[in-house]
């Protein structure tokens, strides 16, 4: 029998948990200033919410099992969908848009390492029901605050339209296999492999040297500005105008500092159909939080809704806090009161309305108790043996005093 967990799981116990537990505290009190109501979905989905005439997600990425009807089920592998799903289905609200946020596991069967985990954490915020660049500006502005919120100040986002590839795309006349080949290559960085493949394809030079050209397409607006001067179609010029007039929006909300434009960024998933970004940080090799427009995805689900939205990996981003020695939201160290037998009445009644507010641990006296107050890092303790007697621990020194002697240096 195993007693040790699936591969890329893991348990979380003591000063983790409680780290976790506070980060989250902090998102959810975030998403709610911001207007955004919490929602609440199952960990199973039916799979054709993630796989049909659309692949959201690869299959070889979800965890699938089957119900005793027959249905195929997964382990949800992100919150979007369900979001997306809720949002369609379940509220009624006629005002729009709707926002919508959540704390919730997720699940994926690819590789895991390096701060990923095969059980992660998502905490995100959706925007439905609006095709507005403010909105797309606000989750990118909300994004940077929830990364700041839980400790990451050097998070940078890099924003990308994935219409830009695609207008380009429509005017090489490439198929959509062809299309897939050519992004995967950009999102490799791999220039060469693109030129050589696009070589001998009937296409104006310009739409060429943009295709060939577009993994150093990384910058600023200044860029987007020049690239709008060139000669493109209705479809990439629309996308790179939008590109303007969010980042124009952000420059509005102080967030410029934290965003680089990089137009390479094509090879996402399957719902995108806008504006997308990444935020990384120092000493991570991997996001820590992602996201974009959708705005096709809920039509699925029977009703026409935008949104844009982004959440970001829990795990991941305590992953650089713990690389990058940030954390403030450590335990703080308990200070412990024992009692003998009988002094167990006396302790009790003088701490039973004090053990909250002073953070106390109040338990019997045993002989392990200087083994306790080294492993939970209390720096101070007192065992109070008799009206005579308190040993009272702190900065690796032990004093003697009797009781009303120590509750008066105490305070108690």
């Amino acid at each position: 029998m195993a007693y040790h967990n699936p591969e890329g799981m893991n348990d979380l116990t003591d000063i983790k948990c409680y780290v976790k537990k506070i980060k989250e505290e902090k998102l959810r009190k975030l998403f709610s200033n911001y207007g955004f109501m919490e929602i609440e979905t199952p960990c199973l989905e039916y799979f054709d919410m993630y796989y049909g005439e659309n692949e959201y997600v690869n299959q070889q990425d979800i965890f699938k099992l089957i119900d005793k009807t027959g249905s195929l089920l997964v382990l949800r592998p992100d919150m979007t969908v369900p979001s997306c799903r809720v949002a369609a289905t379940k509220i009624r609200y006629e005002a729009l848009p709707y926002k919508l946020s959540y704390i919730a596991k997720c699940f994926r069967a690819d590789e895991f390492g390096g701060g990923k985990q095969r059980e992660f954490t998502q905490c995100g915020a959706e925007i439905i029901g609006s095709d507005n660049p403010y909105y797309d500006a606000l989750v990118i502005k909300l994004a940077i605050n929830a990364a700041k919120r839980i400790g990451i100040n050097d998070i940078s986002i890099q924003i990308g339209q994935v219409e830009f590839f695609n207008g380009l795309a429509e005017q090489a006349s490439l198929s959509q296999k062809e299309c897939e080949i050519v992004s995967k290559m950009i999102d490799s960085k791999d220039s060469f492999g693109i030129s050589e493949f696009l070589d001998g394809k009937k296409m104006e030079k310009s739409i060429y040297n943009h295709i060939t050209s577009i993994t150093g397409y990384f910058g600023d607006k200044k860029l987007i500005e020049k690239l709008i001067e060139t000669k493109l179609n209705a479809r990439s010029l629309q996308a790179l105008k939008n590109l303007k007039s969010i980042l124009d929006i952000l420059e509005q909300m102080g967030c410029s500092k934290y965003i680089t434009v990089d137009l390479s960024m094509v090879k996402k998933l399957g719902y995108y159909t806008g504006m997308i970004f990444n935020g990384n940080t120092y000493q991570m090799g991997f996001s820590i939080l992602a996201g974009g427009r959708y705005d096709n995805l809920a039509k699925k689900m029977g009703k026409q809704l935008e949104a844009t939205g982004f959440s970001l990996s829990l795990e991941m981003a305590l992953k650089a806090i713990e690389r990058q020695g940030l954390d403030e939201d450590m335990i703080k160290s308990p200070t412990i009161i024992s009692f003998s037998e009988e002094m167990r009445n006396k302790v009790l009644s003088i701490t039973k309305d004090i053990e909250e507010e002073r953070n106390l641990q109040v338990m019997p006296d045993s002989d392990d108790l200087i083994k306790y107050m080294q492993e939970r890092n209390a720096l101070m303790m007192a065992r109070c043996m008799s009206m005579d007697t308190v040993l009272v621990y702190s900065n690796g020194i032990v004093e003697n005093m009797d009781f009303d002697k120590w509750r008066k240096t105490w305070n108690i």
